[in-house]
C-alpha cells in the first residue's frame, strides 16, 4: 500500500510531461496562429517553415521549434500560394520542397537541399 501512491505519483508525472510536450502539435492551423508561433518561436533560434507540399484540401508545412518538429497543415481556402507542389508522404521524398516566411505571405525564401 504504501508504494502505491508513490507509483501512482510517478505514473500522473509521466502523463503530465507527456500531455505538456504535445501541445503544440494541432491538426490544422490558421495562417495567424503559424505567424504567431512562428514570432515567439523566433526568440529562440527558431529554424524556418518548410513547405512540404500540398494535397487536394491543405497546404503543409514542417518547421523545428527549439527542440520539437511541428506538423503544420492549413487549409487551402485560408492561404493562397503561388507554387503548389504535390505533397506526398512516401519515405523515399524528402522532406520539403522550399523554406518560406510566414510573416511575408508564406513567400519562398530559399530552396531545400
Amino acid at each position: 500500500m504504501k508504494l502505491t501512491i508513490p507509483l501512482a505519483i510517478c505514473v500522473m508525472v509521466v502523463f503530465a510531461s507527456c500531455a505538456a510536450s504535445n501541445q503544440v502539435q494541432k491538426s490544422c492551423w490558421t495562417v495567424k496562429e503559424v505567424q504567431q508561433y512562428y514570432n515567439d518561436s523566433a526568440k529562440a533560434n527558431t529554424n524556418c517553415v518548410l513547405y512540404r507540399g500540398t494535397d487536394s484540401q491543405s497546404h503543409h508545412f514542417l518547421s523545428q521549434f527549439i527542440d520539437k518538429w511541428v506538423f503544420l497543415t492549413i487549409k487551402k481556402d485560408e492561404l493562397a500560394l503561388p507554387e503548389e507542389k504535390p505533397y506526398k508522404v512516401d519515405s523515399t521524398v524528402k522532406l520539403g520542397y522550399y523554406y518560406v516566411d510566414p510573416n511575408n505571405h508564406f513567400v519562398k525564401i530559399r530552396d531545400f537541399n
